[in-house]
């Protein structure tokens, strides 16, 4: 038994040679083969050949295909071990394509030359009845014979293991589809097909668009510099440079630039491509891709100041020698040690101070601590930090890397060597990496994007960080795909194993967009997503795995919702003031009143819904306070400190507030013209109070004019009488009454308080 996984090569069989003690000690008198002294030479070769083989190898021999195998090859047969070994085809019917009757009759017959059948998948039984699963390439070659009416006296099978190639196939493909849909889902990527000789350029509909070109023209191919005149005219010039420089010496293209949209806007894209020649040498054809690196550029150039620290420009360094005596107190640096730290050649008259003034003062500290503590006979002897240095002569700040071991004699250190090496440029490109996996990050978690993948086989499914917050669980969380499921919302639960099913049969295999709600498991919080994704299937198309990229769309669904719900009231709003001023308008123009009367009296009523509008809306027609109306009240007819109000705060709402509002305006239009402030000695007190006994609260607010001009009751009910004891009564489910005492108007409101 052996493990067959992972590897590319023989496999290693332990013990060897048990089945060729098995072989020699069989009964092969009892199987059509006879008995073995009476084998043909051909037969006693080939069984010899396959024992001494390391690799799993069989053959059938005979026109009965007797099963005779070596040690390797023992474990493809699991449980029947050595049951089969000397069994015929009839006797041992095959449980795979490794032992197939039709392509070994046609390889015993003659009529074939060999079959081989490639990374086929297979289990394989080890010690203990621990089972694995592989993938084998298989062989099936004829073995001379002779004797044998075909002159083909058996059939080799040998097997090679092709799983470490077969799962890096299948995990690079399934990589790059991760990548190809996290691309389209932050950023999107664009192609493009330049046949240079006749100068069509065809392109996929994201780079047509890019380019400001319609995506039928791009498909039928465009002349390269309707292309290019969508270039920013900063960058035309270089990208003209690097392309035609590419055309004429290199293969590659790879070019950062901008482009002006059709609106006038300006993103940034990163073009890569590849150039093919012909015979000659000739540029015949230039195929690429588009990425939009508009987001990337705006995180560099805000990280622009940090990233000009961190550009270094130094020439490759070697390593130098260092050699120290602490007893002698005598130091050696050899040439290249010198030219580190920028000392001249030759000898320097007391190193160790050149040393320590070169070293910078942040880091002396530390190394020369480091340094003792290797020098101790107590410790290891041995150093190994990073540190700077201003090197002599120029002052340049250079990142310097040094290993050293000292050696101990009676207990001293005797001897201190080791070797230092310029690390600049390495420390340059660290840092640079972190800045771009900082930036990768930034850029992942602006654009809220998950990945995730998805083994139909076994339901595993394993996402992303940004992934599993999606689903409101916790990272890295052991989970298959119906812990996923469990966790969507009720209503989009069939439609995403609806879309996921098609996208894994084979016949179908429809590409995954679809959008659904998540209710997260560990937070509870309910989140719009939008899923992207594909199936990925082997050569026998059958799905092995399903990929893809997840995005959090709960802000856009909110704005989506919230925009409806503001529609849907503004056009509320707008037909119920279109009523409002239509009822002003027919009792306003009455034909009892002269027109310029009737003019100044709608012109005044339409300010005031006016005015209360405008109170609303400030409030984000939430509401409005009682105090707030009088105010305005006050302000619109011009009488400061000619109101005394009274009262606690009330919240009224919009309905309320503009029914209040237009009776308010009717008493203080009246008594502007013929009440209490139509003269300068005269009030209007405003009381009101709420009842909270009762359900809903009520408001009581009392109108009292004093000090005006005497009141003598109308010989007719005007609008504004109308308005405020019949409309207000209606709108407010209340009640309203104006009494003309001779002192002044007095007029009394009762309404409940709505919620």
């Amino acid at each position: 038994m052996m493990d067959t996984r992972d590897r590319g090569h023989a496999i290693q069989e332990p013990p060897r040679l048990d089945m060729d003690a098995r072989i020699r000690a069989f009964d092969w008198a009892t199987t059509p083969l006879g008995a073995r002294k009476t084998w043909s030479p051909s037969l006693r070769f080939a069984v010899d050949m396959i024992v001494a083989s390391t690799f799993p190898t069989a053959l059938r021999w005979g026109q009965d295909l007797v099963l005779i195998y070596n040690d390797a090859y023992a474990p493809m047969l699991g449980e029947r071990h050595p049951w089969a070994l000397g069994k015929t085809f009839a006797e041992a019917p095959p449980s795979s394509a490794v032992d197939s009757e039709a392509p070994e009759r046609a390889v015993l017959a003659g009529q074939s030359g060999g079959t081989v059948i490639e990374d086929l998948f297979l289990p394989t039984v080890h010690p203990g009845g621990a089972v694995t699963e592989g993938y084998f390439t298989i062989r099936l070659s004829p073995l001379p014979d002779p004797a044998a009416p075909s002159g083909v006296g058996g059939v080799l099978i040998a097997l090679s293991d092709t799983t470490r190639r077969v799962r890096a196939e299948q995990d690079l493909r399934a990589s790059e589809e991760r990548y190809q849909l996290a691309l389209e889902a932050a950023s999107g990527v664009g192609t493009w097909d330049w046949d240079i000789a006749a100068d069509k350029l065809y392109a996929d509909a994201r780079y047509a668009t890019f380019h400001n070109i319609s995506p039928e023209r791009a498909a039928q191919g465009v002349p390269f510099a309707e292309v290019s005149a969508a270039v920013h005219p900063d960058d035309y010039a270089r990208i003209q440079a690097s392309g035609r420089a590419a055309l004429k010496t290199t293969s590659d293209f790879l070019e950062d630039y901008r482009l002006v949209q059709a609106d006038g806007s300006v993103k940034w894209v990163q073009a890569r491509g590849q150039i093919y020649r012909d015979a000659k040498g000739w540029a015949v054809r230039h195929r690429g891709v588009m990425v939009d690196i508009t987001e990337r550029k705006r995180m560099e150039a805000a990280l622009e100041a940090t990233e000009a620290d961190l550009r270094i420009a130094v020439d490759a360094a070697g390593m130098g020698r260092w050699d120290h005596n602490p007893l002698t107190g005598e130091r050696y640096w050899d040439k290249r040690c010198r030219e580190l730290y920028g000392l001249p050649q030759g000898s320097i008259e007391n190193p160790l101070d050149a040393f320590e003034r070169l070293v910078h003062p942040d880091d002396l500290p530390a190394l020369m601590d480091a340094v003792r503590a290797a020098m101790d006979p107590a410790s290891d002897g041995a150093i190994n930090r990073e540190y700077r240095i201003l090197r002599h002569g120029d002052g340049a700040l250079r990142w310097m890397e040094t290993f050293g071991r000292a050696f101990f004699a009676n207990g001293r250190c005797v001897r201190f060597v080791g070797v230092v090496s310029d690390v600049t440029e390495r420390k340059a490109a660290a840092a640079r990496v972190l800045l771009q996996e900082a930036t990768m990050a930034l850029a992942v978690d602006t654009a809220n994007v998950g990945t995730w993948d998805y083994t139909p086989r076994t339901g595993e499914l394993v996402a992303s960080e940004r992934g599993y917050e999606m689903f409101g669980m916790a990272p890295g969380s052991p989970a298959r795909v119906e812990d996923f499921y469990a966790q969507m919302h009720p209503e989009d639960r069939e439609a995403v194993r609806t879309v996921l099913r098609r996208a894994m049969e084979p016949g179908v295999r429809e590409r995954i967009d679809v959008e659904y709600r998540t209710i997260g498991r560990d937070d509870a919080v309910e989140r719009w997503i939008s899923a992207k994704g594909k199936g990925v299937f082997d050569e026998a198309g059958q799905c092995i795995r399903v990929v893809g990229a997840t995005v959090d769309i709960t802000e856009r669904k909110k704005a989506e919702l919230h925009l409806r719900l503001l529609v849907n009231e503004l056009n509320h709003r707008v037909k119920n003031t279109l009523a409002t001023i239509q009822a002003i308008a027919a009792q306003t123009f009455h034909a009892a009143r002269s027109l310029p009367q009737a003019q100044e009296a709608f012109t005044a009523r339409i300010i005031a819904l006016a005015e209360a509008h405008d109170l609303l809306t400030r409030e984000n027609w939430e509401g409005a306070e009682l105090s707030d109306v009088l105010g305005q009240l006050q302000a619109l007819h011009g009488a400061p400190g000619r109101f005394i109000l009274t009262g606690p705060a009330v919240r009224l709402t919009p309905r309320m507030a503009l029914s209040l509002s237009m009776a308010l305006h009717e008493l203080a239009t009246n008594a502007v013209k013929y009440g209490a402030l139509s003269i300068p000695t005269g009030r209007v007190r405003i009381d009101w109070s709420v009842a909270v006994e009762t359900a809903p609260p009520r408001l009581a607010l009392a109108w009292v004019e004093t000090g005006g001009p005497p009141v003598s009751p109308p010989t007719r009910r005007g609008f504004g009488s109308r308005l405020i004891e019949r409309g207000l009564a209606s709108e407010l489910a209340g009640e309203a009454h104006i009494d003309f005492q001779p002192d002044g108007v007095v007029c009394r409101i009762e309404a409940g308080l709505e919620n």
